[in-house]
């Protein structure tokens, strides 16, 4: 649709993450243990004014309206450097974030989904003109919670790139830490503080892939028993732009 006007064009979406801290027990040692679980409700995305832009995910067409299909699933705290690898640990003390030695393993494919959630999130211009200053913005409501939007090419690819991932890390303050990359090794990660993953220009039927993922980064330092039982605010994505002028 060519304009001549200067046109803002939003996709309101909405991810809702209600976590809700369950300690089983009456004892609970760190972050790090099987002990302490996290429960997810209610993961969604819709559009709530009709535009050019058009989101999906994984197995949806595009439109308005994502439903991850998320109810009352439990999380634990895991760490990971690149995507690919998540690791779980057990932490020396219940005031410690810190991996005990010897008790670092990595979780199996098959068991990811108790330590995170993972989908995607894809943005696409269906209009005639281009699309500018298209942003996805949110904000991360926990300090031990952690967001990634990592840019693929719609199947997947360029996760194994570490500095791909570590670019795309969101958290509600940029302190580093260092995410477990194997049981010997770490990589130091800066999370992004701002809440906003830039997407630029979105040309007429031109589309951007992210792999999302959400979960509780057990490296961080705020992510220890004393910290435990709080609950997280709704996650708020929102896409946003504007049509380019046309002369």
């Amino acid at each position: 649709m060519k304009t001549n006007s200067r046109k803002k064009l939003l996709v309101s979406s909405v991810a809702m993450l209600l976590v809700a801290m369950l300690a089983l027990g009456t004892a609970t040692y760190a972050w790090f243990t099987s002990s302490t679980t996290a429960t997810a409700n209610g993961i969604n995305v819709m559009t709530t004014k009709a535009s050019e832009l058009q989101i999906s995910s994984v197995g949806t067409d595009w439109g308005t309206l994502i439903d991850y299909g998320i109810q009352n699933k439990v999380l634990l705290p895991a760490s990971t450097a690149n995507g690919v690898g998540w690791w779980k640990a057990e932490a020396a003390n219940r005031d410690d974030f810190a991996a005990k030695a010897g008790t670092i393993n990595a979780i199996a494919e098959a068991d990811r989904g108790a330590y995170r959630f993972k989908d995607q999130l894809n943005v696409r211009n269906n209009g005639e003109a281009d699309v500018e200053n298209v942003k996805i913005t949110f904000s991360v409501p926990n300090n031990y919670l952690r967001v990634a939007l990592v840019e693929t090419d719609g199947k997947g690819a360029n996760l194994e790139n570490t500095g791909v991932f570590k670019e795309s890390v969101f958290a509600i303050d940029d302190a580093p830490y260092d995410a477990i990359a194997g049981k010997a090794d770490t990589i130091a990660i800066t999370p992004d503080a701002t809440g906003t993953l830039t997407i630029g220009t979105l040309t007429s039927g031109e589309a951007k892939y992210y792999n999302l993922f959400v979960w509780f980064e057990g490296q961080d330092p705020d992510c220890k028993d004393t910290n435990a039982g709080a609950i997280i605010d709704d996650i708020k994505f929102t896409v946003h732009g504007e049509t380019a002028k046309q002369n």
